[in-house]
């Protein structure tokens, strides 16, 4: 019974397998199996080789991706030699990107010889220093060959039968072109990282971005990772290549929601660019385990999603406005967009493997590069012509800016001899006339304050367009500060300690200075504080000199102002709300802030609504 049961298995064994095999003749230098591998899913793992020899096959039709899959997968197919045909083969197994690849070549005398390839497995141990999984292949007459393959990658599996010369030549002119390929996309992309780092200019960064990852993918696909790094760390190799991928798709949503402002014009679509960037960012810490398996498809999906909508919005935008560089956009986006989807469909096992479905991704990658490249040369023309022509109104409005002071310090000037006369002509007829009416002098009175106030503010005008043009020089003498600020409160008219409490730390504290222009600066500060605070609160003065310098503040007890008046504080004729049915220009705080950049000072403002203000002059 055991010899019958033996015999049996023989015969089984010897029985052609179901494919047709690939026969090889001396004119072939290269043969691909397509068509005749025949496959066996072993979704436990369990089976050993012997045992997976006894199962039934199933021929694949074409090469074509099982999609991700946990299964161990067999495939079996044999080879046979025509006469004249030499005896020594090479086989090549792809993608690059599995991880575990076993073959076992039928030798001459029946046994089976097995070689352990995989991108998880040391480059060294390869029979033959390739970036494809490729082992000798003797073929006496026919020869049986079984592979096993397993990965967290798809499931991709293609193989062909080279003449050793044949085989050489190709991988060296691949090598040559494929270095070429890398070569230009790391010049682009450190040419855009320097770009982006001198402009500023985030689109470009995330570009530059872009094509880094492109690099890391397609380094993977094509298999050199592993000779890049060698056994350094097998894991290196998945992780890498998803790196290049997720990376990729998160660039390129950032770029795509900056470059089209979709915050500003599509806020709905923004918010999904950047959950789609943050998806893909949030998935980097999965991408060297077997838990990328599980989530792969979906992020294949969400990168295919922008391949849909970017056209979509590229053509609403240049619908819109009819700029060119939206234009060459969408070319540049719609030519890598079919090479992308391309890849991902096969990858998922859509379409089947082949030259053009293999390396489409790659070829339309460059030829995206050329035309972005010309695309983003247009849109820094436009930056460039957008500045200049800023660059111009800054210009004209400083011409403008510049006129008007002229003509408001001109007109100042001229303001000078009428008001003296006025206010000559005012207190001589208080003067000569000193039984006026109550009523009659008191608009003396006030047509004397109203010209002390106009000359007030000529004089601050002049002063401030000579401060500006350095047609006036600093008066700094050693000031004694105490007695510098009582005379300021004197031109107020205030008394220390009624209502104005002031404090000198040290009280005999000396500092170098222009006495006039400071005490003017002061003076300016102290009128808003009184004029803006009730009538009854006090407003305090401290001066502090120390080893930092001198810093003086006032600070009052009125209604304060609000953090977008604070920022508008300074310009001339600004008047916050709380200034209303009040005298004032609107230029004290501009004159003083002024007269304290001429010291090589500061000016700081604080002050929060209802709880009154606090300004600080600070001199080093």
């Amino acid at each position: 019974m055991q010899l019958f049961i033996a015999a049996v298995v023989a015969l089984l064994m010897a029985l052609p397998l179901g494919a047709t095999p690939l026969t090889l003749t001396a004119d072939m230098p290269r043969a691909s199996l397509e068509g005749r591998l025949e496959h066996f899913a072993d979704a436990s793992d369990t089976l050993a080789f012997e045992a997976v020899r006894q199962r039934d096959f199933t021929l694949l039709p074409a090469f074509r991706s099982q999609n991700y899959d946990a299964a161990a997968h067999w495939y079996r197919f044999e080879l046979s030699r025509a006469a004249g045909a030499p005896a020594r083969w090479i086989l090549a197994i792809g993608s690059p990107t599995l991880d575990e690849v076993d073959v076992w070549v039928e030798q001459p005398e029946g046994a089976f010889l097995r070689y352990a390839l995989g991108d998880h497995r040391p480059y060294e141990a390869r029979p033959l220093q390739t970036r494809l999984f490729a082992v000798p292949v003797e073929v006496p007459a026919r020869t049986r060959i079984y592979m096993r393959v397993q990965t967290t990658s798809t499931i991709n599996v293609n193989a062909e039968v080279w003449q050793p010369e044949a085989f050489i030549a190709n991988e060296t002119r691949g090598n040559l072109y494929r270095g070429l390929y890398f070569g230009i996309l790391l010049i682009v992309a450190m040419f855009y990282s320097i770009l982006a780092a001198w402009l500023r200019d985030a689109i470009m960064g995330a570009y530059a971005g872009y094509v880094a990852s492109l690099v890391l993918l397609h380094l993977g696909h094509n298999g050199y990772l592993p000779v890049v790094f060698a056994s350094d760390s097998t894991w290196l190799n998945d992780a890498l290549m998803r790196v290049g991928f997720l990376g990729g798709t998160a660039f390129v949503a950032l770029m795509w929601d900056r470059l089209l402002e979709l915050r500003r014009n599509f806020s709905r679509i923004h918010r999904l660019y950047m959950l789609i960037g943050l998806v893909n960012v949030a998935a980097l810490p999965l991408v060297a385990t077997a838990s990328y398996r599980v989530i792969a498809p979906s992020i294949n999906l969400i990168a295919m999603s922008i391949g849909i909508i970017n056209p979509i919005l590229l053509g609403i935008f240049w619908w819109r406005s009819r700029r060119a560089e939206l234009m060459v956009y969408f070319i540049a986006f719609v030519i890598p967009m079919v090479g992308g989807l391309t890849l991902i469909a096969m990858e998922m096992g859509w379409v089947p493997q082949n030259a053009l479905t293999s390396n489409l991704y790659q070829i339309t990658s460059l030829v995206h590069v050329l035309v972005m490249s010309f695309g983003l040369a247009l849109r820094l023309r436009q930056m460039q012509h957008d500045k200049a022509a800023a660059e111009q109104g800054v210009l004209v409005a400083a011409q403008r800016t510049e006129e008007q002071r002229r003509f408001v310090a001109m007109l100042s000037h001229e303001f000078r001899n009428p008001l003296a006369a006025i206010d000559r002509s005012a207190q001589m007829i208080e003067i000569k006339t000193p039984d006026l009416a109550i009523s009659e002098a008191k608009r003396l009175t006030q047509i004397r304050g109203n010209v002390a106030t106009l000359s007030g503010l000529v004089d601050n005008f002049l002063l401030t367009e000579a401060l500006d043009h350095q047609a006036m020089a600093l008066s700094r003498e050693p000031c004694a500060i105490r007695p510098l600020l009582e005379g300021v409160l004197q031109m107020q008219r205030e008394e220390v300690g009624e209502r104005i409490q002031l404090t000198v730390v040290p009280p005999d504290a000396l500092f170098h200075l222009d006495p006039t222009l400071i005490g003017m600066a002061v003076g300016n500060l102290v009128a808003n504080a009184l004029r803006y605070s009730p009538p009854d609160s006090p407003v305090e003065i401290a001066a502090t000199v120390d080893a930092t310098g001198l810093r003086i503040r006032v600070v009052d007890r009125g209604p304060g102002m609000r953090e977008e008046e604070l920022a508008m504080l300074g310009q001339p004729y600004y008047r916050a709300g709380s200034s209303l049915g009040k005298k004032g220009s609107g230029l004290g705080y501009y004159f003083t802030r002024r007269i304290v950049e001429a010291h090589g000072g500061s000016l700081r403002a604080s002050s929060r609504s209802g709880e009154g203000m606090e300004v600080e002059i600070r001199l080093a």
